[in-house]
């Protein structure tokens, strides 16, 4: 982020002088209800808008609380230390992001000095437009949809780490400056910016860890999921199986249950992506791409690929990537 941003933000503000002084119960900034523990998106937004911006507040522990709007929690300097339904306990790191969904419990630790935390407060309304961007089903989107659809999410939370993606680094803290400046058409282009960092972190989905929901059946979809994430090089549903200690009939039914994709579906779209990412990001040579993501099969990758984006790796290199490297001229 930007020193003097940073800088700005690392100042005591006013809020931060009202808690520290001990007047009022911390919540009781946050909350429409005495004693209530719902931070509620009327108190905190600014009036007619459907996105603000909230500086967590540091220096003292936030209590445990609910929130009726999305809350999206970016780590712009030290660290924030979060317990989400009592059972998932993160510490985020500078350029870290948080996708808190509405009615999740969530406490926060006391932060230090330089530890700046930014909250977007957003209004399901407001993702109508950058949902509309999001045209692949993934499972960033499928959370966006069922925000939007104020539905119970299928994930407690998502993590995304961004300490290698300067492009979503930056449109945060163009939000930032736009939450903080205000001027006429903010919205519009505040609901395009956040359309393009979901495209951005869509595509990234190596990126992010999930959090665990309570069902013990989804909680092991989710391990999969995470297991395919993390491991999609060498994984395979029988690996899986043994690790689980379950038979391979008993995780199809639950993937199928629970997710619109089965294993060996979800680990071709995950293998697919990466590829799509290395040939737009990186130098590699096609054919170290399709053994990097886990492919021993040549042509049975490019028949995928094709069938999948609609052209060979090499069109879809040459199409979307934005530096023209020579060595690649040829490759198909």
């Amino acid at each position: 982020m930007n020193k003097d941003l940073l800088e700005y933000l690392e100042k005591v503000n006013a809020q931060e002088e009202k808690i520290l002084s001990g007047e009022k119960p911390v919540l009781s900034y946050f909350v429409k209800e005495e004693e209530g523990n719902v931070f509620d998106a009327e108190t905190i937004l600014t009036p007619m808008t459907m996105i603000d911006l909230l500086k967590q507040p540091r220096f003292v522990p936030l209590p445990e609380h609910t929130h009726n709007y999305l809350e999206l929690v970016y780590v712009c300097s030290g660290s924030s230390t979060h317990i989400i339904n009592d059972s998932e306990e993160l510490t985020l790191k500078k350029d870290e992001l948080l996708f808190l969904p509405p009615g999740a419990r969530h406490r926060v630790g006391a932060a230090g000095y330089h530890d700046i935390s930014l909250n977007f407060v957003i209004l399901p309304a407001f993702l109508q437009y950058p949902l509309s961007m999001l045209r692949e089903d993934t499972l960033l989107r499928r959370f966006i949809l069922q925000v939007s659809r104020e539905e119970t999410t299928e994930c407690a939370f998502l993590h995304f780490h961004l300490q290698d993606m300067p492009e979503a680094k930056n449109l945060l803290e163009n939000m930032t400056r736009i939450l903080l400046n205000r001027r006429r058409n903010s919205r519009q282009i505040l609901q395009a910016t956040m359309g393009v960092l979901l495209l951005d972190l869509s595509g990234r989905a190596y990126k992010m860890t999930v959090g665990t929901p309570s069902s013990y059946e989804q909680a092991i979809v989710m391990d999969a999921l995470n297991y395919i994430e993390t491991e999609y090089k060498t994984a395979s549903l029988a690996d899986f199986c043994d690790r689980q200690g379950k038979p391979d009939y008993y995780i199809s039914r639950l993937m199928k249950r629970y997710f619109p994709y089965t294993f060996t579906q979800y680990l071709q779209k995950r293998r697919l992506l990466q590829a799509a990412y290395l040939l737009t990001e990186t130098k590699e040579p096609i054919e170290a791409i399709i053994v990097d993501i886990g492919y021993e099969n040549s042509s049975h990758f490019h028949r995928l690929f094709k069938t999948t984006y609609g052209m060979t790796p090499g069109e879809y290199r040459k199409r979307f990537t934005m530096t023209e490297w020579p060595m690649f001229e040829g490759q198909g």
